[in-house]
Parts: C-alpha cells; structure tokens; sequence
C-alpha cells in the first residue's frame, strides 16, 4: 500500500469538512497527542489490503463538528451528535481514502472506540496524521489490518 503524506492526508479530511463544514485541516504545526477527553471513531475496511481509518478529535474540535453537522450551538451538542459526527467523519474519510489509494473493498462499519485504541502498540502500526484547523486538534490514523 502507498503512503500518503499528511499533507494530503489534510486535503482528504477537508474535502469533507470544507464544503459541509466551512472547515479546512492542516498538517497541524505542533501536534496534540490523543489524550483523556478525545474522542475516537474507527472503520475497518476488509479485504486484501486491510485497513482500519480511525478519527481521534479533541473535546473542542468533537463539538464543533457536531455543532456544524447538526446546525445547532455548540452549547447544545449532545454525546450523541458527536458521536454521529465523528462516524460521518470517519465514513466519509474512509471513502476518500480508498479512492486515493485505489481499493476496491467495501467499507466497514463506523464505530465509536475507546481513545486507547491508537496507542502504539508492537502489534498495531498506526500511521498518525495529526491535523489542526484554528484551534481544532484532529488525528487521522490509518493501520495496516483491521482492528
């Protein structure tokens, strides 16, 4: 599988949240690690070329989207909105990521997953995409297998 730079790993995510949103990511300049408070999304897409696409976002970033995709105050924004935001996230993502590399397998489920999930672990190779917008803090995480 090619790599794809976190640069245009950006360029993916905001093709999502640019025209739905009026958000566009970047490759953040000092990166925030996943911590306690984040939340994170993931989808497998099975196959010959297995992936997990995973979408980890921090408290303030998880209500914006949430605020955004709902049209609603941010003060508003329930557990589950952003669970359904950060799920749409990690579809639609997931689906741009496949085009890009050029996958021919279907997409998985989204599901909400605990933080810990994009731990570095010996078994798990995450390749960490950590991207900024404003002061939105975002990580597109991709593994090599389904998780």
């Amino acid at each position: 599988m090619k790599d794809l730079e976190t640069p245009e790993m950006a360029r993916l995510v905001s093709q999502v949240t640019e025209p739905m949103l009026g958000i566009k990511f970047e490759e953040a300049q000092q990166p925030k690690s996943v911590a306690e408070g984040w939340q994170t999304a993931s989808m497998p897409i099975s196959g010959a070329c297995p992936l997990t696409v995973a979408v980890a976002a921090d408290h303030e970033c998880c209500r914006t989207l949430g605020a955004s995709m709902f049209a609603t105050p941010a003060s508003d924004v329930d557990q589950g909105m952003i669970e359904d935001a950060l799920c749409e996230m990690v579809n639609m993502t997931a689906g741009l990521l496949k085009s890009a590399l050029s996958i021919d397998q279907a997409l998985g489920l989204p599901e909400i997953r605990n933080e810990v999930l994009l731990a570095p672990t010996p078994e798990i190779g995450w390749n960490e995409h950590y991207l900024q917008a404003g002061n939105l803090n975002m990580v597109l995480a991709v593994a090599t297998r389904v998780v």
